[in-house]
């Protein structure tokens, strides 16, 4: 019985544990995550379609990778514009 009682604390004490060291990861990598405004734009939109619309995170998924797709792309013509002029 003193095994399983032991073995309860410490998978209690890791909960909170895991929760932040994921907190840290965040904070560390979230500048690299969102460089620029267009980014944070799409997090925000993202988040309100999980919470408000419950919008699968699939679907969302697509719908940013397209959305950063299509910026690139724009971005890339523009430049081929440029230099051909």
């Amino acid at each position: 019985m003193s095994k399983l009682a032991w073995t309860r604390a410490v998978m209690r004490g890791m909960g909170p544990a895991v929760v932040g060291v994921l907190a840290v990861s965040l904070f560390r990598l979230a500048p690299y995550a969102l460089p620029d405004v267009f980014a944070g734009v799409i997090l925000v939109a993202s988040l309100i379609a999980l919470a408000l619309w419950r919008v699968g995170t699939f679907k969302i998924m697509i719908a940013g990778s397209i959305l950063g797709a299509l910026r690139t792309h724009s971005r890339v013509a523009r430049t081929f514009t440029a230099l051909r002029s």
